[in-house]
């Protein structure tokens, strides 16, 4: 389902349900099938899903907590690949894009990942691995503000860093959302996924440069 399915195998029964239950969701773009068929397809009884999980909202936590794994090695691959760029534009504008592209290689994940399916409890929101992409959006943005000089340095919690990382993966989000939904044309006919975040970034980044500084290269 993701980069990290290879890391599961099915002598683990935890795990091998977890990946038959994104097989299921993969195959079939919805989550419209009961903890039974999970179980089936994993090849174990029906009641073995209930020695790991409470219930089928409990085993969706646990692909939603994959599928945002799996976000987080796209953008781990994507900063790595832009290394030399750290702190540029382009470097951050690449994490955006990665994260269009997650959305259209997962669609069904990726919508698992941010719906309210009502049970969204603050206690089911703390998945382990569901800031990690965000986190690594927010170390390429401070890395920026310190190679524009817009700050000089970093240390601790940084709310203006914050702040911006927030308002881009807004606009990512965003994007990716209506772009799935086929409505980002639906005011601008010539309105390109890619084109709008790209502009969209620049935009924003090139607003907090000091007049008569140049923002970080593209």
């Amino acid at each position: 389902m993701t980069d990290s399915s290879r890391c599961y195998h099915h002598g683990n029964l935890r795990d091998a349900l977890i990946l038959a239950t994104a097989e299921l969701i993969e195959e079939s773009g919805s989550t419209a099938f009961s903890i039974t068929d999970a179980a089936r397809r994993a090849g174990v009884s029906n009641a073995a899903p209930y020695r790991h999980f409470r219930d089928k909202e409990d085993l969706l936590d646990n692909v939603r907590d994959l599928a945002f794994m799996g976000l987080h090695e796209r953008l781990e691959k994507t900063r790595d690949a832009n290394g030399a760029q750290a702190g540029t534009v382009a470097a951050v504008t690449a994490m955006g894009l990665t994260y269009l592209q997650y959305a259209r290689d997962k669609r069904a994940f990726f919508a698992l990942m941010w719906e309210d399916r009502g049970q969204m409890q603050p206690e089911r929101q703390n998945l382990p691995h569901k800031r990690e992409g965000f986190d690594l959006l927010l170390t390429a943005i401070e890395t920026y503000l310190v190679q524009t000089e817009i700050q000089s340095e970093l240390s601790g919690l940084n709310p203006r860093a914050i702040r911006i990382a927030t308002q881009l993966w807004a606009i990512a989000h965003g994007i990716a959302t209506l772009e799935q939904n086929q409505l980002l044309d639906l005011f601008d006919k010539t309105a390109q996924a890619d084109q709008v975040l790209v502009e969209s970034t620049e935009g924003l980044l090139s607003g907090l440069v000091p007049e008569g500084s140049a923002p970080a290269g593209h």
